[in-house]
């Protein structure tokens, strides 16, 4: 069975920045990692989703963008096809 997913991407996406697909999942609970200030910023720099969602969500993240959020240190945390991309 192919599972579907839906993509979002922080806005430095269309600058041309270098990036990578991420796990949704993975994505909120490294926003929740983050202090509230922090998160509420961090969180506005990416297109919205509902979190019941994220399962479902590919979450496309500039370097910086992922560095911020610590997920260039869990390679878990990319998507499968980001991996193969890479």
């Amino acid at each position: 069975m192919k599972r579907e997913f839906r993509e979002r991407e922080c806005i430095h996406q269309g600058d041309g920045a270098e990036g990578a697909f991420y796990n949704g999942v993975f994505y909120l609970q490294a926003l929740q990692r983050l202090p509230v200030n922090a998160a509420v910023q961090m969180s506005s720099k990416v297109s919205s989703f509902f979190w019941a969602d994220a399962p479902h969500i590919l979450v496309w993240l500039c370097t910086d963008c992922a560095s911020e959020l610590r997920l260039t240190d869990t390679p878990r945390a990319m998507a499968q096809s980001a991996r193969r991309q890479a």
